[in-house]
């Protein structure tokens, strides 16, 4: 029997533009999601509040919480092309029912980083052109029509511009904080009492969720598996490299601002750009560090919209949801009817919460806050999922057994101190606000397994090898 009968005419993700991303520029992925910059000048005074003392402990934690995600997720990715990422690995451990759990979990995660990243973005715009109050909600509605156009037209060119715009970033502000580090002088603000406080359990715990999301998206270049010129290559030392690196740079922008804050007023501390308010008497520097967050929030923007839709496009494609999801663009190979539905989300919510009157802080940390929800669940069931799936093929031993059970159980233990917490402000009422999220996911899960069990089968489809790829010759019995 001839062996191409093994072989699919086409793939099942068939209709996005294969092989054609570099290395960089799946890398630009992650880091574009991840906004390291953003992350530097902003997680850190949210971690403080809540934190205290603990802020460089829970960072740290963090950073190995993140390493061990990672490398659950490179245990697929060196085996697999998918576009549905951590989504598309968790069905090959978990079966359809984990998938689709962890896979809404994430649209959530995807969807409300998207809106933090955007609310930033128009934040700091407007501290960069001294407007206030309603314009902030009109920068968002431009900025989130110019992400949704980027998305639209494809991500190799915005991905080289997103690596190359974060590189400048980093630089900008690493020169910051080095300039007012060694310009502090002063003896402890108002603001130190909160910098130095001391904090129970649930508030280290709280630390570590907010730590986390300073590296939310790291794993997103697990969507690029079917645009990356070396899949199996390239994305694993993607999720891996990226938090590595970023763990380094935000405990060092973590240690600098704890010693700038508690030599702070109370009111820099609770303002919604702390870095800005610190480098205001700096100049131009501080103009060009706006700007520079600015673009960073942007390409998180564009990055984490990429991602939703890619994990959308898949659900459209194996039938979980509507087909129509699946289509991609003839031109720019992206799947652009995802995009039409995921951009007027992501910009909807924000635009509507400011328009009702809430303080745009309140809306960046509240977004991002549920966001954490979502991508912590995600990472609980791939971490479970990585030795199911070994197992299955025949390559579990002990170490992948140890990690992915050591990194689901304190991820668990996490996201439950944390949810429960009664020193997060806000905290439950945010835990309640993810549940609601994801009970309609939850519902569509049980309504296709008692209506719809067929639709189940084929979720988690990945790039599969098809007779057109084939060597000439090679199909020969």
């Amino acid at each position: 029997m001839p062996r191409s009968t093994a072989l699919r005419r086409t793939s099942p993700v068939a209709g996005l533009h294969r092989r054609r991303l570099s290395f960089a520029e799946v890398l630009a992925q992650s880091v574009s999601a991840l906004a390291p910059s953003a992350a530097m000048v902003t997680t850190p005074g949210i971690v403080l509040v809540g934190s205290g003392v603990a802020t460089l402990p829970a960072f740290l934690a963090a950073t190995v919480l993140v390493l061990l995600v990672g490398w659950c997720v490179s245990v697929f990715a060196r085996r697999m092309a998918a576009v549905g990422g951590v989504y598309s690995y968790t069905a090959k451990g978990l079966g359809p029912a984990g998938a689709l759990l962890g896979g809404w979990s994430l649209v959530i995660g995807y969807a409300a980083v998207s809106m933090s990243a955007l609310t930033g973005c128009a934040l700091y715009l407007a501290a960069l052109f001294g407007l206030s109050g309603p314009w902030i909600a009109v920068l968002v509605l431009l900025v989130g029509g110019l992400a949704g156009w980027c998305t639209v037209r494809g991500m190799q060119l915005s991905a080289r511009v997103a690596l190359a715009l974060e590189v400048v970033s980093i630089a900008v502000v690493l020169v910051v904080l080095t300039v007012l580090v060694v310009r502090a002088d002063g003896g402890p603000g108002t603001a130190a009492p909160v910098v130095d406080g001391d904090v129970r359990w649930s508030g280290v715990a709280i630390g570590v969720v907010l730590g986390v999301t300073a590296f939310m998206g790291f794993e997103s270049a697990g969507t690029l598996g079917v645009e990356a010129q070396r899949p199996l290559l390239a994305v694993p030392r993607a999720v891996l490299w990226t938090p590595a690196v970023a763990g380094v740079l935000f405990l060092a922008a973590a240690a600098a601002q704890v010693f700038l804050l508690r030599q702070a007023p109370l009111e820099v501390l609770m303002s919604p750009v702390p870095i800005s308010a610190l480098s205001a008497d700096i100049g131009w520097i501080s103009q060009l560090l706006d700007v520079g967050i600015a673009a960073s929030f942007f390409a998180c923007v564009t990055g984490s919209t990429n991602a939703l839709a890619r994990v959308l496009f898949s659900m459209g494609r194996e039938g979980v949801l509507s087909a129509r999801l699946g289509r991609t663009h003839r031109r720019f190979g992206t799947p652009w009817t995802a995009l039409l539905v995921a951009v007027p989300v992501v910009l909807g919510v924000p635009l509507i919460a400011l328009l009702a009157g809430a303080a745009p802080r309140s809306v960046l940390t509240g977004t991002l806050t549920v966001s954490a929800f979502g991508y912590v669940l995600a990472y609980v069931l791939v971490c479970l999922a990585a030795p199911l799936f070994l197992r299955r093929i025949g390559e579990l031993t002990r170490g992948p057994l140890a990690g992915g059970l050591l990194a689901a159980g304190l991820w668990t233990l996490v996201l439950v101190v944390a949810g429960t917490g009664s020193s997060w402000q806000n905290g439950r009422w945010l835990a309640v606000v993810f549940l609601a999220a994801l009970l309609p996911g939850v519902l569509w899960l049980a309504w296709l397994r008692w209506r719809r069990p067929g639709r189940l089968r084929d979720v988690g489809v990945y790039d599969e090898p098809t007779v057109d790829s084939v060597l000439p010759g090679s199909l020969a019995a």
